[in-house]
């Protein structure tokens, strides 16, 4: 198999390789992510017009979708106005967020086991030996 590529003077995108990487997202969410991180860092993302720039339906698209959300890379939240939802903000990231938390989480889940078994304390109560001669002096001239 070879790999052709073209020089890259404009239209091309830098991505972290983790994403790429990522056994657990589907090519679908992967595809949807890309194509999300190469716009600009300010781009309002509306999900009726990212469904428009593909060939999969709406079902498709959304659960390509949602699987970004569940696995940290893409986070969704209303914006409301006289308690109404005006907008939706979408925020999405290159590394999944999600990773730091799962990681702690799991750390945390099994704590070792504790040694119950009462041992004598380390003796702290240390005293500053005063009496010792000093080596460091000079002869004075």
């Amino acid at each position: 198999m070879a790999i052709i590529r073209v020089e890259k003077n404009e239209n091309y995108v830098v991505l972290d390789r983790g994403l790429l990487n990522d056994a657990q997202l589907s090519w679908k969410a992967k595809g949807i992510l890309v194509y999300m991180l190469s716009m600009p860092d300010d781009w309002v993302f509306y999900v009726e017009e990212l469904m428009k720039h593909g060939a999969d339906g709406e079902k498709s698209f959304r659960s390509g979708f949602n699987e970004l959300k569940k696995f940290g890379y893409l986070e969704r939240f209303p914006v409301y106005e006289n308690h109404q939802i005006v907008k939706w903000e979408t925020i999405v990231y290159e590394v999944p967020q999600n990773l730091l938390a799962q990681n702690v989480q799991e750390v945390n889940s099994n704590p070792p086991s504790i040694n119950q078994k009462k041992e004598a304390l380390l003796n702290t109560d240390f005293k500053l030996n005063t009496e010792l001669l000093n080596t460091d002096i000079k002869d004075i001239v």
